[in-house]
């Protein structure tokens, strides 16, 4: 068009604008012409009102209706009784009557075309405007809805001005076909959930737990993680409908098994609540270390209270062990793993760092010279830093042999012990500055899940809500 001579511009655009329909004139972007003929040419100017109105610019719209000749045809004449209610919606009717076009179609496409802009609040106005129509809603304008909703969710933008119940339907509607999003939101909405700054009232008109549930379980199966976890929280009320604890604890390893830390740090808490016996024990350390190392603050401080404290300045500590290693490297690294890793002086000499290293921290197994059996098992000992993680790794390392060339290496524990001794006395170290010293009752309650459940009862339960 641009390659037009000046003088046959204006003739173009007229016979454009009295040619195509409205959709038509959209859908070759050919907007401009129209408004270009809308200021000679009744037929233009009626379509060109009726696209600003669709795109809620109704000031502007009214101020070219006006200037419209009542004596220049039928079609104008309609209008202007319309026009003089300055009702943009009943203007829009009479105009969409006269053309024969859907308001709601133009304006899911309208709408459609701002949101693709980066324009919400107007593709928002756009559809408030034209829900007052008391037509049949299209699929196009539900779809539009729903995406509207979505990057109101995204953003933090509000929806006041949209109906419930359009909101409500266009959910619904896009749910019934398929769609995973609406699913989800849906979901929780009618569970109570909040939806971000959106509130389960501004979706739907009341709640429905066992639709929901449903909901959530369709979502999940269509890829979205979190809406596992959602419906791990409506199953797991025993007051609930829906409750069910078989299949809370399903759809929480569900959420976990995708990699949400949330969802992976509650079902290691869970574990850990529940663990008798050292192997579960591991698989709940495991669980709460792989949250923490995704940045999970509660799944790190339930670490931390399995860990026994060591007393003393880092920086003293650093010095000590300088001074061991220059006589006994062997044995500053099982110091170093016995300070990182709150170990007592018996375990600290005793195990094989090689064997008792895991991948989320130390493994201390059965310490057969402890004479107290529930003292002498073994147990689970996280790593909470990184520092921690490297000492395991290099002391895994440096004590990769078998135990025969070890015990000859450094002799059994008798002789590590006094060796240790001896050193200590030697350079006037203080034991506390590397060994954990705890009763028996605080070893015993970090060796068995259950117990430690019990000393941990506040930040558990701060983890599992």
């Amino acid at each position: 068009m641009q390659s037009l001579l000046p003088h046959e511009i204006k003739r173009v655009s007229k016979v454009m604008a009295r040619s195509l329909t409205l959709e038509e004139i959209l859908s070759f972007q050919q907007m401009d012409l129209v408004a270009a003929a809308a200021a000679f040419d009744e037929e233009a100017r009626l379509k060109y009102a009726a696209w600003l109105l669709i795109r809620a610019d109704a000031s502007q719209a009214f101020t070219l209706l006006e200037k419209c000749d009542e004596a220049a045809g039928d079609r104008v004449k309609l209008c202007m009784a319309a026009v003089l209610s300055r009702s943009p919606l009943e203007t829009l009717k009479v105009i969409a009557k006269i053309y024969g076009f859907s308001v709601f179609e133009l304006a899911a496409h309208e709408a459609s075309q701002a949101l693709a802009d980066g324009n919400f609040g107007r593709a928002r106005a756009i559809l408030q405007q034209a829900s007052g129509l008391h037509e049949p809603i299209p699929a196009s304008v539900h779809k539009i809805v729903t995406e509207v909703i979505r990057q109101a969710e995204k953003r933090g933008e509000c929806i006041k001005g949209l109906p419930l119940q359009i909101v409500e339907a266009s959910l619904e509607h896009c749910a019934a076909e398929g769609d995973a999003y609406a699913c989800y939101l849906l979901g929780r909405a009618l569970a109570t959930l909040n939806c971000a700054h959106l509130q389960p009232g501004q979706l739907v008109t009341a709640p429905n737990l066992r639709k929901a549930a449903a909901l959530l379980l369709r979502s999940g199966d269509s890829g979205i993680p979190q809406a596992w976890l959602d419906l791990f929280r409506i199953c797991s009320d025993y007051r609930s409908s829906v409750g069910n604890p078989t299949l809370a604890r399903f759809c929480l390893e569900k959420a976990a098994r995708q990699g949400l830390p949330e969802a992976t740090r509650r079902l290691g808490a869970v574990v850990l609540r529940e663990a008798n016996h050292i192997v579960a024990m591991e698989r709940g350390v495991a669980l709460l270390f792989d949250a923490a190392s995704k940045g999970d603050a509660l799944a790190k401080i339930l670490l931390k209270s399995l860990v026994l404290p060591v007393e003393g300045e880092e920086s003293d500590v650093s010095a000590a062990l300088q001074d061991v290693e220059h006589c006994a490297p062997l044995l500053a690294m099982r110091l170093r793993l016995a300070r990182e890793f709150g170990l007592t002086k018996l375990e600290a000499l005793s195990i094989n760092p090689s064997n008792a290293s895991r991948p989320w921290g130390l493994m201390v197994g059965k310490n057969h010279y402890i004479s107290k059996i529930s003292l002498s098992e073994p147990r689970a000992v996280p790593a909470v830093s990184s520092r921690a993680l490297e000492c395991i790794e290099a002391a895994a390392s440096m004590f990769a042999r078998d135990d025969s060339e070890l015990v000859s290496m450094e002799g059994p524990l008798k002789a590590r012990a006094q060796q240790q001794r001896r050193i200590f006395l030697r350079l006037g170290i203080d034991e506390d500055l590397v060994f954990a010293r705890a009763t028996s009752l605080q070893r015993d309650a970090i060796r068995i899940g259950t117990r430690w459940a019990q000393r941990q009862k506040s930040i558990l339960d701060q983890a599992l809500v």
